[in-house]
């Protein structure tokens, strides 16, 4: 069942001036409940422009939002509620925060959604288990925690309202590996939980292929594709084309193709390409 859909969606910047730029066009998908969806594509083409669509926060130059199969513009209802059913985190999320202590932060969207104060309170603790925040940190100002807690205090804050979809821009730049991974867990525990659908969109072209059951690449405002992973990297080539980096392991692959060696065209990932070679070794062997 779709949660989020989009009909020919099309978004211009500066319409009726020199600067007129057509950000989004004709942009028609399908976003399922349960699945991680990964965006990727070069900058400047529409990545972020589009999910900024998914609850209002842009209203389309053309075509229409429907969250649960409502059009989300239809009128102030229904924006709000669409609101509510997606959660947006933007990028660098830590600097969203502005309440007086983190758990008053993460409460904000649920006292806002008029729920009665043990929902809250019940929300505001689970969330912050759920992101790997102590619970002494809860009366504490969100500007004495570390840039990573307020990272995760921040995306519990939008968790908090439990959105059925829940898209996050970028949630694990400028962090270390194990920092990514934590981020990622904490994402897959949401969606496992909720039954949620999760967007993700990353320049990380590893993230993404580790962590997307189907895969969305923009280019200049357009669909390019949006498929299940290996059919999305089985187009390696096209997708340097249009300026993107494939994953490490595809290029290897590549590479080992145009020397002459028989090997699939969509591996993505080190466990795969671990399982591909170890199948030919034992088919030579």
């Amino acid at each position: 069942m779709s949660i989020i859909k989009t009909e020919q969606l099309c978004y211009v910047y500066g319409e009726n001036t020199p600067f007129r730029k057509e950000a989004v066009k004709n942009v028609s998908i399908e976003i399922n409940s349960g699945e991680t969806v990964g965006i990727i594509g070069h900058t400047g083409s529409g990545k972020s422009t589009l999910i900024q669509h998914f609850n209002g926060l842009l209203k389309p130059s053309s075509g229409r939002v429907l969250v649960g199969g409502e059009d989300i513009n239809a009128d102030k209802k229904s924006l709000k509620r669409a609101r509510f059913t997606v959660g947006l985190v933007f990028q660098y999320p830590e600097y969203q925060l502005f309440e007086e202590t983190v758990g008053k932060d993460i409460a904000f969207g649920p006292k806002n959604m008029g729920l009665d104060s043990a929902e809250i309170d019940r929300r505001v603790r689970h969330y912050a288990e759920l992101v790997g925040l102590d619970a002494e940190l809860l009366s504490r100002s969100p500007f004495e925690l570390s840039g990573g807690q307020k990272r995760r205090a921040a995306i519990a804050g939008v968790m908090a309202m439990q959105p059925k979809a829940l898209i996050l821009d970028e949630p694990a730049s400028g962090l270390d590996p194990q920092g990514r991974e934590r981020i990622f867990e904490i994402i897959k525990r949401y969606r496992e939980e909720n039954d949620s659908a999760i967007v993700v969109v990353s320049h990380s072209m590893e993230d993404i292929a580790r962590i997307s059951d189907r895969i969305l690449v923009m280019d200049r405002g357009e669909v390019f594709c949006f498929d299940t992973p290996p059919k999305v990297f089985s187009r390696s080539r096209e997708l340097e084309a249009i300026g993107l980096s494939v994953p490490q392991v595809t290029r290897i692959f590549m590479r080992l193709r145009e020397m002459g060696f028989d090997l699939p065209e969509d591996v993505y990932t080190v466990k795969y390409a671990a399982e591909v070679l170890k199948d030919k070794c034992n088919d030579r062997f």
